[in-house]
């Protein structure tokens, strides 16, 4: 998901799971899903030069058991 707030670009990625035996969701977030997200950003930006100047952030959601928890500047 892209949002942006005001001189800001918000890059999140959204994780759940179906519940505690799976593990907690955010250990779905590997190096590997933090690679792709940051490619995807860059592309992204690259599509949308009017956003060059803006303060760009990652954050992940996290849905443990209908309570979202949200991680700024998570990577």
């Amino acid at each position: 998901m892209v949002a942006r707030r005001g001189g800001t670009v918000v890059f999140c990625e959204v994780k759940s799971k179906g519940g505690s035996a799976f593990g907690d969701p955010l250990e779905m977030v590997t190096r590997e899903k933090v690679r792709r997200v940051r490619r995807a950003a860059e592309a992204w930006l690259a599509v949308h030069p009017e956003c060059s100047d803006l303060v760009v952030r990652f954050d992940v959601l996290v849905d443990r058991g209908g309570r979202i928890e949200q991680m700024r500047g998570a990577f």
